[in-house]
């Protein structure tokens, strides 16, 4: 009797191994490994803003070429503005996303390279913002009144020469606070020369939180 029963117990385990082992193999199997890969999620801050300011050098053209990619990131309690740099990097160039760059039809920011961008830098980023280097001296003029941004001055190094910039422009925002957005020429720079997804109008409230605490403005920029 005990021997008909050890063979029965047998074959029920030896059953349901096999049963497992071919659930387990239609689980794996579904599981698409070129899935593509999810950007960072953040729950949206109301204290914080992460930018991605990309410079580019035509947006006329249908695929402009990048010059720079820095982090643009804005607290508003303290209140603080941070410019870090991104690209290009001494260390890891080879490796940012930037087979991934490339405009839409309507000269919007195609949402794969934001992604990448997110995993490389471990950051979520909110926003990003295009602006090429005729936006960028437009920019420029509003602010310092005769300093014309020209790619020609970048021969020692892309980040070097930007870091000097934008640091100037963040000196002229500290100094100006509230008047700075009113002295830009927005009308020659929009839309030819930028494109964000984040609305003009959300900008300027932005500008107005950084503005209206009793505490100054601090912009830190942060190159190589």
């Amino acid at each position: 009797m005990r021997k008909p029963f050890l063979v029965l117990s047998i074959l029920a385990f030896l059953t349901c191994l096999v049963a497992g082992i071919a659930i387990a193999q239609k689980s794996l199997g579904s599981v698409n490994p070129q899935e593509p890969v999810q950007e960072i999620a953040r729950p949206a801050s109301a204290h914080q803003q992460n930018i991605l300011l990309i410079h580019v050098d035509q947006l006329e053209k249908n695929q402009p070429d990048v010059i720079s990619v820095w982090g643009l990131i804005l607290y508003f309690p303290e209140p603080k503005i941070i410019l870090q740099s991104i690209y290009p990097s001494p260390i890891g160039r080879e490796n940012f996303p930037l087979a991934t760059f490339k405009l839409t039809k309507t000269k919007n920011l195609n949402p794969p390279f934001i992604q990448q961008v997110s995993l490389q830098t471990q950051m979520a980023w909110d926003n990003y913002i295009l602006i090429d280097h005729q936006g960028l001296s437009f920019f420029a003029a509003g602010l310092t009144a005769n300093e014309v941004f020209s790619p020609e001055n970048q021969t020692n190094g892309v980040i070097p020469v930007e870091s000097a910039y934008l640091a100037r422009l963040c000196d002229r925002f500290v100094e100006m606070e509230q008047t700075a957005f009113q002295q830009i020429e927005w009308s020659h720079i929009i839309p030819e020369h930028w494109r964000s997804n984040l609305p003009f109008d959300q900008a300027i409230l932005h500008w107005e939180k950084l503005t209206s605490p009793q505490s100054p403005i601090k912009c830190e920029v942060f190159g190589e």
